[in-house]
């Protein structure tokens, strides 16, 4: 089964910003107000318990099922395939890609946190072909003791990906210190969408769409 279009928007949970229901009711409304299949919700609160993300996920599942968006799981591969997510995004210790999709199939789109502007090495080599998107950070703002990669970093990593042919499916999102006045630079220095805690979460997230350009 080919996968979906890829979202504009990856909203990214964190229930230390909102509780439970909170979460939900503005991600329904994120959802609801977004152009359909634009918006992927990102399953990840690491510091949650299991039982906590799962409630979490169902919920989201059902969201997304009913407003025709997307379901992300972060690492966690038993959640991803309980929820039947759409995609499974892979930390930067997490397993390897073609590990993660023998457990999942080929049904689900793969991303993989990544903190540098380079491609290079074997190991990078062997991991790309087997990844359908980089969620490329910290982008704009440091973040755990890294500096910001700066909006270059899109451009030097789309001009490897194009020299190895793998542009057409790998791609890329800006993710650290996004918000509605740099999103749409973002997606200039050639991200295909951005991925946002605060400016998604935070406040009224219509700007960020309009910005995005998925306001409908």
């Amino acid at each position: 089964m080919p996968l979906g279009p890829p979202p504009r928007l990856i909203a990214i949970t964190d229930l230390g910003v909102l509780g439970h229901d909170a979460l939900v009711a503005r991600l329904s409304r994120l959802a609801e107000r977004a152009v359909p299949g634009s918006v992927a919700f990102l399953l990840r609160d690491h510091a949650a318990s299991g039982r906590a993300r799962l409630a979490l996920g169902s919920e989201l599942s059902q969201l997304a099922r009913a407003t025709a968006q997307q379901l992300w799981v972060a690492d966690r591969l038993d959640l991803a395939a309980l929820l039947d997510a759409d995609a499974l995004h892979l930390g930067e210790h997490s397993v390897r890609a073609d590990v993660a999709r023998r457990f999942i199939g080929d049904r689900v789109r793969i991303s993989r946190a990544w903190h540098t502007t380079s491609l290079e090495g074997d190991a990078a080599t062997a991991e790309l072909g087997g990844l359908d998107a980089l969620l490329v950070s910290p982008l704009l703002s440091p973040r755990k003791n890294r500096p910001a990669l700066g909006l270059p970093a899109l451009g030097a990593l789309g001009e490897q990906l194009r020299a190895r042919n793998l542009a057409s499916h790998l791609k890329l999102y800006a993710l650290g210190g996004v918000t509605r006045e740099n999103a749409a630079a973002c997606l200039a220095a050639g991200a295909t969408g951005v991925a946002a805690i605060g400016a998604a979460l935070e406040g009224d997230p219509l700007a960020l769409l309009g910005a995005l350009e998925i306001l409908r």
